[in-house]
């Protein structure tokens, strides 16, 4: 089977940092290639997996998002086209795996071979009407990587559902837990840090603040909600290494994630408990097919519901927020979900 991997422009694969979307691509193309899968990505240059490779861009385009919405379409499209163009003119791939946004399935719909694209994203009300215009796409068949998304436009032509996954064998588990609380992520209202913030001040906890707060909006956020809570107890210690993420996972006494919107996964929930921490959420979104409530974290209904999760994590067993990562949420299973999904497609 030879496929094509087609990716957003803004990032190399895998991110040297930070990036979902990217870090998730990067290990299913790995794998496959590993299966012995004829596997080509379509991304940007300075990527670097034991796939083969093509891009329109020579580097990542990260630095086009913070310009005006219209060169962040045109970039988008120009990738998104001209790797479709590619993939035709080579006119030998059995299937596309699109992991890009609206740009890339309105190139796909005009392919005369099957495409998977994964919807990545919240379906919200301006992409469900972009959605609602391919419900008779035929060639175009939809993966979420949550059962709670096709809650929201349930007459997509879904392939079935995967869930994101990590390598759980370079995740370091521990049942030493220090004392501390830890939140790793963007810092915006919807992430809702300054609640990690509140809830570490009402229980007299410390907690560890980690993630990315480069961009414009990002500082305003930081500025007007984060540093005012920042002491002794409470620090911020910037967008960490890989290595550094996973040693903080590791020494936390819980995860909290105090989300403020329906997140379609949620991916530093599983990290966390792959290092046997458990995990505090929000029953939202996709949360409660992560966290199982009172066996690998407990997901919170209010404030006060929510500090009084956070007292009772010394209940949860590490070894089973590790096993329901290896269980449920493992490299394997993920490729192999798509490999089936790959498969039903052709057979039909």
């Amino acid at each position: 089977m030879k496929i094509a991997i087609v990716v957003p422009p803004w990032i190399q694969v895998p991110p040297s940092r930070y990036g979902g979307i990217e870090l998730i691509v990067a290990l299913l193309a790995d794998r496959l290639v590993g299966r012995g899968y004829d596997v080509t990505l379509f991304t940007v240059g300075g990527s670097g997996t034991s796939a083969n490779r093509h891009h329109v861009f020579d580097c990542r385009q990260c630095d086009i998002l913070s310009k005006s919405p219209s060169e962040c379409l045109n970039t988008a499209v120009t990738h998104s086209l001209g790797s479709y163009i590619e993939i035709k003119r080579q006119g030998d791939f059995d299937i596309v795996h699109d992991n890009t946004w609206k740009e890339g399935l309105t190139s796909a719909f005009f392919m005369d071979m099957p495409v998977v694209h994964t919807i990545h994203g919240p379906i919200d009300d301006t992409n469900r009407r972009f959605y609602s215009l391919l419900t008779d796409a035929k060639n175009i068949h939809f993966v979420t990587i949550s059962k709670f998304q096709q809650k929201a436009l349930p007459n997509l032509n879904y392939a079935g559902n995967v869930y994101n996954a990590i390598e759980v064998e370079k995740y370091p588990y521990s049942t030493e837990k220090k004392d501390y609380l830890l939140y790793v992520g963007l810092f915006n209202s919807e992430k809702a840090p300054h609640i990690a913030c509140e809830v570490a001040e009402e229980l007299g906890m410390r907690l560890t603040l980690a993630g990315k707060a480069s961009e414009p909006h990002e500082w305003k956020y930081f500025n007007k909600y984060i540093k005012p809570h920042l002491s002794d107890t409470i620090r911020y210690v910037g967008e960490v290494s890989d290595t550094h993420k996973k040693e903080l996972f590791r020494g936390a006494t819980a995860f909290i994630y105090p989300i403020q919107w329906d997140e379609p996964f949620g991916i530093v929930m599983i990290e966390a408990m792959a290092c046997g921490t458990p995990v505090v959420t929000y029953r939202r979104g996709a949360a409660p097919e992560l966290v199982r409530d009172g066996v690998n974290g407990y997901l919170a209904d209010d404030f006060d519901h929510f500090l009084d999760c956070v007292e009772m994590v010394h209940k949860i067993k590490h070894s089973r927020c590790r096993e329901c990562v290896e269980t449920h949420f493992s490299a394997d299973a993920m490729v192999t979900g798509y490999e089936n999904i790959y498969k039903k497609i052709l057979e039909e």
